[in-house]
This record gives structure tokens, sequence and C-alpha cells, in this order.
């Protein structure tokens, strides 16, 4: 049996506002978190072994 199709929320007034100027915000934010050199370093480590193992080619 089919389900009801039901209606699309949709935001008005202030909460429509608010939404996109929260979401302008974000797309400023945009972008990767630093790492730090450890958590680098451990990357390098594991990239390393994959690579001495033949699990990554590049």
């Amino acid at each position: 049996m089919a389900m009801p199709i039901r209606g699309i929320p949709v935001l008005e007034g202030e909460a429509a506002r608010r939404f996109i100027k929260e979401a302008k915000e974000n797309e400023k934010k945009r972008g990767t978190q630093p790492l730090s050199e450890e958590d680098k370093a451990a990357f390098r480590a594991i990239m390393e072994d994959a690579k001495k193992r033949g699990l990554f080619v590049f």
C-alpha cells in the first residue's frame, strides 16, 4: 500500500532569515582543520608502511 505524500516543511520569516545568515557564515568557515606535527608524522608513518606492504602505489 502506498504511503501518503506529506508536505515539505518550509522555513519562513525570522527562522528563514536566521538560517540563510548562518549558512552564509558557515560557507566562510569551510576548509580543513589544521593538523599537529604529531598527526602528520603518524600519517606519514602509516603511508610508508602501506607502501612497503604494496598496499599503496603512489
